[in-house]
């Protein structure tokens, strides 16, 4: 693994890119299943969460940066016909205790944590002691509320697990 997660620069080992694919996969395959009144982007501007544009969060040509989720944000028209933002979806692979998991932090600046589901895999999301961020980030995006789950590399079994948490997604 080289690089980091600056613009132009890789942290993603083979793992994780498998791990990310079969993510984003499996939910495409679900969302296929929702009705027309569900959309879903891979990113997000700056913009257009904080409904203004922003001063610090810019690109070099002026324009508003934006996020990315692996497995997208999520869109529910509502009943005016508008569509609102009601969840994001994320995966977060890591050979050790480390802390990439902790950028799932930041959906809980605009989202609640009842919209954030999070697919953690890989050893440094086996339970046990010894230190790290991976810990204390579970534990306090299951406090948030966010959808957790851990290894769920059965295709079926994940599905299901994120079919319960579109199921929970509400136009507020």
């Amino acid at each position: 693994m080289a690089g980091g997660i600056q613009p132009g620069t890789v942290a993603t080992s083979k793992e994780s890119a498998a791990s990310e694919k079969n993510h984003t996969k499996w939910i495409g395959e679900v969302v296929s299943e929702l009705d027309s009144n569900w959309m879903i982007k891979k990113r997000i501007l700056i913009e257009d969460i904080i409904g203004r544009k922003p001063t610090y969060a810019l690109n070099a040509d002026g324009d508003s940066q934006y996020w990315e989720s692996d497995g997208g944000f999520f869109y529910r028209k509502s009943d005016s016909g508008v569509w609102v933002l009601v969840g994001a979806a994320e995966n977060k692979w890591q050979r050790n205790r480390e802390n990439a998991c902790e950028r799932a932090f930041r959906y809980l600046s605009f989202l609640r944590g009842s919209q954030i589901f999070i697919s953690c895999a890989g050893p440094g999301f086996r339970k046990m002691n010894g230190g790290g961020a991976t810990g204390p980030t579970i534990e306090m995006l299951m406090f948030s509320g966010a959808y957790v789950i851990e290894n769920v590399n059965d295709e079926e079994n994940f599905k299901n697990e994120f079919r319960n948490w579109v199921n929970t997604l509400k136009v507020v």
